[in-house]
């Protein structure tokens, strides 16, 4: 008996579909000839992605501050966000997070 209801458990398991699918990514980057209204074609672009990609051209003042805003009002802050500064060769800060869902409360 006790081998038949693991056969039976067994089949159940592996018959279940998981609903496993890609995540969709979406990629925004604010250089210095991008437009306010450019970038927020970017992020509205964003709103049917479940992950986000976003930089920063470093030669902004107060580039590091503009991108923890940005992370703040777009990211999931529930989940991990990965934040990197700029490095020799490499003139931006990045940040990979989850896009937060904006619904209506």
């Amino acid at each position: 008996m006790r081998k038949l209801f693991l056969t039976i458990l067994v089949t159940l398991f592996f018959c279940i579909p998981f609903n496993v699918r890609p995540g969709n990514w979406c990629k925004v980057i604010y250089n210095k000839d991008t437009s306010e209204g450019n970038l927020q074609n970017q992020l509205s672009k964003c709103k049917n992605s479940d992950n986000m990609f976003l930089a920063i051209n470093s030669g902004f003042a107060n580039a590091g501050h503009l991108l923890n805003s940005m992370v703040a009002e777009n990211c999931d802050l529930n989940r991990k966000v990965i934040i990197t500064k700029p490095r020799s060769g490499d003139p931006y800060f990045t940040s990979v997070c989850e896009f937060r869902r904006h619904n209506l409360r």
